[in-house]
């Protein structure tokens, strides 16, 4: 373009004019996107001109987004425009003349406001990752001048927002948006998230972890975004909740989920996980105590959230059915916020665990590892009664929730006094509860802590399990209304056991363990009696026992695993016979036990187990605790035993091979023969 046409004088009137121009925005957008691309020699003065514009004053969200996407759609046009051009055979090739492009448009850019810098820059980096696809494998060196200014512009906008007030009036002066800190954080968090890791660290990471951590929880209000629903709720006809629209709840949570923070908190988020794991990866002495800070500030937000929602009506109902009309669009709304609140805990927090990895042992703030644990899942304690929305803390949880949840007991399970300092605390806090146990917030509360303690088991005291996990497990162990915490206690008392049998088997005493088998009695019982329908599947009566007689069958007595078949035979002899299916069931969980006895006990075991098989009303029955034998001794029971076992099985299988489906399966066990014939050979 040799000289300026109608168009670029339109565009130059519009950009040095104040906010009162009529040519309309999108109009401005496609002009600059127009001449970026094609204006001749250089387009360092437009890029000047559109820098020091007053139109995109006051700062907003869509003026910022028509500066990113102004440049970014330009670099798509100049991308074309060369392709169009490059046809001479000593023409620069394509990275090249987008280079010089790009230096050339970040030289007018120069001395611009930081914000509108950063949108451009932004924009611009953004177009340039989306042509790399087009450009020949090897000439896709373009994004570096962008990345650079790109940082050096960030890291000035962190340091305005982090001086003294003086500079605030001024930007305040010439911004006139109270918004500017959230506006630059989202524009930020679209195009500083592509730059290199070894750039990103040369912002000021505390200066912007403050700033991101300041503005979530103004985006949260410091997590009293429910403080006004106890008030604003009310009771209508047929005892349903009713929360009218004029109410103070109806009002602040319309607004807090308009607002253009909470609208980008992912992104917003997502910045900040970036942020601590680079932190913490390349400066941990610096990081590790502004990110203990963050996590505090994550679990007050997560406190207040509980405070305010427990008294409420809300927390004790499971279903829309209990809601009015009229509240049903506020609840949801509600849980939207609730949920965002969780996935930002989760974001956050889980990108400082995983790179604690990679702390040096020698590091003097490697202590604070386990402080940053606890910190963690106190917060999600806090908003247990969301996660069991989304199935619980535990293997039900979704992925990212099962990870940041595994991680931080793994971090904390390596402090032994701070995980037996956390698990008492824990109970003494859940013992306070007791009054309200059918509560779904008590329950969700209690499922949580559960959890939590089952993966601690191997490190906690004896003392502790005996004092205080074993009281909080107990008033659920027969309970199943509430089918999580039901089976989350199981799942602690089983674990007791198993590290139980771990320890036993890794020490050379029989020393401590004594209280664990002081309950194999009482636990024994207790399985046998939910053994009933609607209580523990087949499959975790099955599981659990044989756990257990694991557990008893460590110590050098055997009696105390005798004892669980005892009762096992005792419970199955005690049963009508018009219980079949409960029978049954106990016959599988028999047979689930023999990999679980050592050689003394298992031809004491074998015999009943033969004479329940012979004995079995039905063919299908009979068949199924022959598969159910036969899957044993194939894949559990243990080298010492098999080749007793195998003869055992020889003497028995011409018997039981034609006694209906599964025959081919069961004359398989020849090949089990050849195996174990080969054991004492190798």
């Amino acid at each position: 373009m040799a000289a300026p046409d109608r168009g670029h004088t339109l565009l130059l009137s519009s950009l040095g004019r104040s906010n009162t121009t009529k040519t309309p925005l999108s109009t401005i957008q496609a002009l600059i996107v127009h001449y970026l691309a094609n204006i001749h020699p250089s387009p360092t003065p437009l890029a000047a001109t559109i820098v020091s514009s007053p139109i995109f004053l006051p700062f907003s969200h869509s003026k910022l987004e028509l500066l990113i996407t102004s440049f970014r759609h330009a670099v798509h046009s100049k991308l074309q425009v060369l392709k169009a051009d490059s046809n001479g055979l000593f023409s620069p090739s394509l990275d090249t003349q987008l280079n010089v492009w790009s230096l050339a448009i970040l030289q007018g850019l120069e001395g611009g406001h930081a914000i509108i810098r950063l949108a451009c820059c932004s924009g611009l980096l953004l177009g340039l990752e989306d042509i790399l696809q087009h450009l020949p494998a090897k000439k896709r060196d373009v994004k570096g001048i962008a990345e650079d200014e790109l940082v050096m512009t960030f890291a000035d906008v962190v340091d305005q927002f982090s001086t003294s007030d003086t500079w605030g009036k001024e930007f305040h002066s010439a911004a006139e948006s109270a918004d500017a800190l959230v506006l630059s954080l989202i524009i930020a968090s679209q195009s500083i998230l592509l730059v290199p890791s070894e750039k990103f660290t040369a912002l000021p990471l505390s200066h912007l972890l403050r700033l991101i951590m300041r503005t979530i929880e103004d985006a949260f209000n410091g997590g009293r975004f429910l403080s006004s629903l106890q008030s604003s709720l009310c009771s209508k006809a047929e005892s349903k909740i009713h929360i009218p629209p004029d109410s103070p709840i109806s009002q602040y949570i319309k607004q807090i989920s308009n607002s253009t923070s909470m609208a980008h908190i992912g992104s917003i988020s997502k910045l900040c996980a970036r942020t601590v794991s680079l932190f913490v990866d390349h400066r941990p002495n610096v990081a590790l105590p502004l990110v203990s800070e963050a996590y505090q500030k994550l679990n007050y937000i997560t406190a207040h959230v509980e405070t305010d929602w427990f008294p409420t009506s809300l927390s004790g109902i499971t279903g829309q059915s209990s809601l009015s009309p009229d509240a049903r669009e506020v609840t949801t709304a509600i849980w939207a916020n609730l949920k965002t609140l969780l996935f930002s805990v989760i974001m956050i927090t889980e990108a400082g665990l995983s790179a604690l990895v990679y702390v040096p042992s020698t590091s003097a703030v490697l202590p604070l590892t386990s402080t940053l644990a606890v910190t963690v899942l106190q917060a999600l304690s806090h908003l247990s009664f969301v996660i069991a929305q989304f199935g619980g803390a535990g293997h039900g949880a979704f992925d990212e929730l099962k990870r940041l949840f595994y991680f931080a007991l793994d971090v904390l399970g390596s402090d032994v006094t701070e995980s037996n300092k956390y698990v008492r605390d824990l109970c003494v806090v859940e013992s306070g509860q007791e009054p309200l146990p059918a509560h779904p917030f008590y329950q969700a509360k209690k499922a949580f802590v559960l959890s939590a303690i089952e993966q601690l088991i191997p490190v906690l005291s004896e003392l502790t399990i005996q004092e205080l996990v074993i009281p909080t497990c107990l008033p659920h162990l027969s309970d199943a209304s509430h089918r999580e915490t039901f089976e989350s206690a199981h799942s602690v008392v089983l674990a007791i056991f198993a590290s139980h049998a771990q320890k036993a088997s890794e020490s050379t005493s029989q020393q401590g363990g004594g209280f664990t088998r002081q309950i194999v009695p009482f636990y024994a019982n207790c399985l046998i009696d939910n053994s009933v329908q609607g209580r523990l599947s087949t499959a975790q009566l099955r599981l659990a026992f044989a756990a257990l007689v694991r557990s008893a069958a460590s110590a050098t007595d055997l009696s105390l695993a005798w004892f669980c078949i005892d009762c096992l035979l005792t419970a199955i002899a005690s049963i009508s016979e018009q219980n079949e299916e409960r029978e049954h069931r106990l016959h599988l969980t028999l047979v689930s036990c023999v990999s679980s006895v050592p050689l003394a006990l298992l031809p004491r075991l074998l015999d009943p187990i033969r004479s329940f098989i012979d004995a079995a009303h039905g063919e299908q029955k009979r068949q199924e605790l022959i598969d159910a034998l036969f899957a044993e001794i194939k894949e559990c029971v243990g080298d010492r035993e098999k080749e007793y076992i195998i003869r055992w099985w020889g003497e028995q299988r011409m018997k039981w091979a034609h006694t209906g489906p599964g025959r081919e399966e069961i004359q398989g066990g020849r090949d089990l023969d050849a195996e174990v014939t080969l054991t004492p050979r190798l």
